[in-house]
């Protein structure tokens, strides 16, 4: 019997929708129907139950009502030279229901594959399948259609998105296929057929070594859910872009460029017309090894770089090339040095210095040596330059605004890249301070839900890795000490001078108590501010503060932080945190003239720069998404952002393929 009647079943249930063309091919047949039914097309399918060379395929996208009134319509036609019965085309579908990843190991044509193929093909189905979920990708339908794995994810997507789909393909091509198993890039069509999972795959002889196995859905997820469309388009744009005009091969010498570089290729491989580099190391971290970075060079002249490791994930080609040829685009920028490697130093007065300088006397400031602390908040980083080590920042917003979520968060992408951070609280304990951290860290992928309303939490193995992860690299102040301001910074200097910090969070300034400095209230403020951008600078750390701002009726602007007015004026940069509700709708429409359609009225939150003193920025607005889950900053809404503590996890853990 070339069919399962259950697996039919099974696969009509989770992937039709309402109508499919079911087709039948080999041994000089060519058969096609249209079915709504499954018990319908069983009873037609037994007509060839027992008859042998056969393979069965059906339309897994949503077929057109019409199609239903063609001659095949609930049983087979037999199509020939004499009966030319038309069957699904690209204009036929309505609607792109699946994704289709169709992995297989590479063999002689029209031969089933070897145990040991088939196993090499669910090994490298996994390692896409872990890379997809990691990047925000529902759980897919994982199906064997014989010789290989299938991977199906469902869309929502016009018939029309060739492109998208193509590229898609193009992409997972470009980074898992290799010289055994591939990724079949040829499956983007709308009206594209795939083995009708049940049936048995029939290809070549039926031989021990090279059997016909029975295709089936091997796993699926309770509830099948939507990949929006950003995903893909995501996932599209790791795709290298092609040059803006013609390459010549002989403008860039991609190898003699990595062997002048130190760059080692461990080995090559094929793959659309171009090539694939798999580097001996990554170049941004040399514990990533093995096969987790490569370099692609595209048969147009693109170029491309990925790196399969989440704290590595967001470099490009341009910035493997920027880290060894800073001025290769010719853009002037602040060069992103490693922790704690190149620091500011203040410089020592000569005797021969003059007392007074001249334009031509002035040694220009360089800037290459500046050491900037990224944020994790891209647009801002791109703005910003990131937060420079040697200066002050000061952050507001009214209560509930995100304030200690954000500096929570930067605290974490501080570690993710590789610097470490000193925090004090001064209105959390230091468990509530580290369950914080813990949500972040998680994710949503990695957060449970309670009994209560937008309150999740983590279990226990993974508060165990997020720990070990953050452990010696961020440091908690202990409130028991007391909150004087001169005790939490002398506390913060010995934290700085044994562990080599890098950047200092105080949230807030304000429980922060300031009777041992003289003066009054502002008096103090103001020394307080002073004294911490000289400490910022005699330490070569960046420090962040969180001040309150006073009741205001209008839109909150800098004049509104509470307090002496130095804690604006000495500092380098001042962000206000604000909540997008019908408040800020209103206060900023008659502040600033947004109309209703301002696309910040999108997000739950908005960070504004009031200041940037180096680049002269004032009034420029980032958008966030707040994920309640893992509370959170997304800087979009499908953004799945990964720290390394899940590679601890993954060194430690045997991670079996979801069908296993």
């Amino acid at each position: 019997m070339n069919y399962n009647e259950l697996e039919v079943r099974k696969t009509f249930e989770l992937m039709v929708d309402d109508l499919t063309e079911v087709r039948i091919i080999g041994n000089n047949i060519t058969a096609s129907g249209y079915f709504k039914d499954v018990d319908t097309l069983l009873k037609n399918l037994k007509q060839y139950e027992n008859r042998q060379g056969l393979n069965f395929y059906f339309v897994m996208n949503s077929v057109n009502e019409g199609c239903y009134s063609r001659q095949q319509r609930d049983c087979f036609i037999e199509i020939s030279r004499s009966n030319k019965t038309p069957t699904t085309s690209d204009k036929d579908i309505v609607k792109r229901n699946w994704l289709l990843l169709d992995i297989d190991c590479e063999r002689p044509s029209g031969v089933s594959s070897t145990d040991t193929e088939l196993q090499k093909a669910k090994d490298k189905a996994n390692k896409v399948y872990r890379y997809l979920k990691n990047e925000g990708f529902e759980r897919p339908i994982v199906a064997y259609s014989g010789s290989g794995t299938h991977l199906l994810y469902r869309i929502s997507l016009d018939p029309s998105e060739t492109q998208l789909v193509k590229d898609s393909l193009l992409a997972l091509d470009m980074m898992f296929s290799d010289e055994e198993v591939k990724i079949d890039t040829s499956v983007f069509n709308a009206s594209r057929i795939t083995k009708l999972y049940g049936t048995m795959a029939v290809k070549g002889r039926n031989t021990k070594e090279r059997p016909h196995r029975l295709s089936k859905i091997v796993n699926y997820p309770n509830e099948i859910k939507v990949n929006d469309a950003e995903l893909l388009i995501k996932l599209a744009k790791n795709l290298p872009e092609p040059p803006k005009r013609t390459f010549q091969a002989q403008e860039f010498d991609i190898d003699s460029w990595l062997s002048s570089n130190g760059i080692v290729v461990k080995e090559q491989a094929n793959f659309n017309g171009g090539r694939k580099l798999i580097l001996e190391e990554c170049p941004f971290d040399s514990s990533h090894r093995g096969k987790d970075a490569a370099i692609f060079v595209l048969n147009n002249g693109a170029i491309g770089f990925k790196c399969f490791h989440a704290s590595c994930s967001q470099y490009t080609w341009q910035d493997v090339r920027k880290k060894y040829e800073p001025n290769a685009y010719n853009r002037v920028e602040v060069k992103r040095l490693e922790p704690r490697l190149n620091s500011l130093k203040k410089p020592e007065l000569k005797t021969n210095e003059p007392l007074f300088f001249t334009s031509t006397t002035i040694k220009p400031k360089d800037r290459s040596q500046i050491v900037s602390i990224e944020t994790g908040i891209m647009k801002l980083d791109k703005k910003i330059i990131g937060l420079n080590k040697g200066e002050v920042s000061c952050v507001s917003g009214l209560r509930g605004s995100g304030k200690s979520s954000l500096m929570s968060q930067i605290a974490l992408e501080a570690v993710q890249r590789k610097y470490k951070t000193a925090l004090f609280s001064g209105e959390l304990s230091e468990n509530r301070v580290l369950e914080w951290l813990q949500l972040q860290a998680a994710g949503k992928l990695y957060t449970q839900p309670t009994k209560y309303e937008n309150y999740f939490y983590v279990d226990d193995k993974t508060k165990y890795y997020i720990n070990k992860w953050l452990d010696n690299k961020i440091y908690i102040y202990n409130n028991n000490y007391g909150n004087d301001a001169q005790k939490i910074l002398n506390s913060v200097e010995q934290c700085i001078t044994k562990n080599k910090v890098d950047l200092v969070i105080l949230d807030n300034l304000m429980s922060m108590n300031l009777e041992s400095l003289s003066g009054d209230k502002y008096e103090r403020q103001t020394k307080l501010v002073l004294g911490l951008v000289r400490y910022a600078q005699d330490n070569d750390v960046h420090i962040l503060f969180v001040a309150h701002p006073r009741k205001s009726i209008g839109f909150l602007r800098l004049e509104d932080i509470s307090g002496t007015a130095d804690l604006t004026n000495a500092v380098e940069n001042v962000f206000i945190v604000h909540r997008v509700n019908m408040d800020f709708k209103a206060k900023s429409k008659l502040t600033f003239g947004w109309r209703d359609d301002n696309d910040l009225y999108n997000y739950t939150n908005v960070i504004e720069v009031c200041k940037n003193r180096d680049l002269g920025i004032q009034d420029y607005f980032v958008g966030l998404q707040f994920e309640v889950e893992s509370k959170r900053f997304l800087n979009e809404k499908y953004e799945t952002k990964h720290y390394d503590w899940e590679e601890l996890q993954f060194a430690d853990t045997l991670v079996k393929a979801p069908w296993d």
